[in-house]
Order: structure tokens, then C-alpha cells, then sequence
């Protein structure tokens, strides 16, 4: 009898387990994709240069900080890191291609997710010249919000040749 209530436990509790570790892997998996969806949302309006849909990549928030591959400083809070940094580089350039190239890491907790990796930018100054074309090392940090991730730092780094 204390055999078979042993065994019974035992099996309830094997079951709950297994139960258990199959919903965090989904939930992360599922998290992984939509981090890189926001990811790439990203990139989509760099390169269309289209400053609504920047602003709906990020968070709102007065943490969120951003420095760009030619930032002489650290831009924090939603009004200087997005708003009118993009608008500025939107105004300073006719032509952007942006684009991912990479992911060496990517990593969620269900709250926080970065992505750490590449990417590669062709960019025309509206004054003329040759394009600029450079690659960086990007550090991308999402928090998620309800259940969308939104973009709460962004630091891109010139890779030297």
C-alpha cells in the first residue's frame, strides 16, 4: 500500500513537472520570436526612414537610452533618444539601409530581451558625396509591455577595418 502511494506520488508529481517545463520553453520560445520581430521592426523603419513607426518601436520611457554608431553622447529619455534624434538623422540623410546581419546572442527573461550581434548601414547624406558604409557591433535591449516588446536601448558601435 505505501509502495503504490509512493509510486502514485510519484507519477504526479513527474506529470506536474513535465507539465511545468513545456509552458516556460513555449512562452520563451514565443518570446524569442517576437523580440526578433521588434528587432527587425526596427530596421524597417531606419531604412524607410519613417519616424511613427520609430517612435512605436520604443518604449515611452524616461530610461530609454540611445547611442548611435556616430553619437558624441549618451541620449536618455524617450524625447532626446527617439524622437528628436531620429528626426534629425531622417532630415540629415536622402537615403538609409539598415539591416541586421547578425545575432550572436539573443536572450529573454519573459521581461527584459537583448540581442547582441551586427549590422550593416549604407547611408546618403542629403548634402551628396559618397554614401556611408559601415558595419557595427549593436546591443538592442526590449522590455516587454503588456505583450509587445518595445526597444529600450539601442547602442551601435563602428566595427574598424
Amino acid at each position: 500500500m505505501r509502495r503504490r502511494s509512493f509510486l502514485s506520488a510519484t507519477g504526479a508529481l513527474s506529470v506536474v513537472a513535465l507539465t511545468s517545463t513545456r509552458t516556460p520553453s513555449h512562452a520563451q520560445s514565443t518570446d524569442v520570436e517576437a523580440v526578433k520581430a521588434a528587432h527587425q521592426a526596427f530596421y524597417a523603419a531606419l531604412s524607410s526612414k519613417d519616424l511613427k513607426a520609430m517612435e512605436a518601436v520604443w518604449a515611452n520611457k524616461p530610461y530609454v537610452v540611445n547611442i548611435g554608431p556616430r553619437s558624441k553622447t549618451v541620449l536618455v529619455g524617450y524625447t532626446e533618444a527617439v524622437t528628436k534624434y531620429w528626426a534629425g538623422v531622417f532630415d540629415f540623410f536622402s537615403q538609409m539601409s539598415a539591416a541586421s546581419t547578425s545575432i550572436a546572442q539573443l536572450h529573454s527573461d519573459g521581461k527584459l530581451a537583448w540581442i547582441i550581434g551586427t549590422e550593416s548601414a549604407t547611408l546618403q547624406p542629403k548634402s551628396g558625396g559618397e554614401p556611408l558604409k559601415f558595419d557595427t557591433f549593436v546591443t538592442n535591449i526590449f522590455e516587454k509591455e503588456g505583450d509587445r516588446w518595445l526597444m529600450i536601448s539601442h547602442h551601435a558601435q563602428m566595427i574598424p577595418k
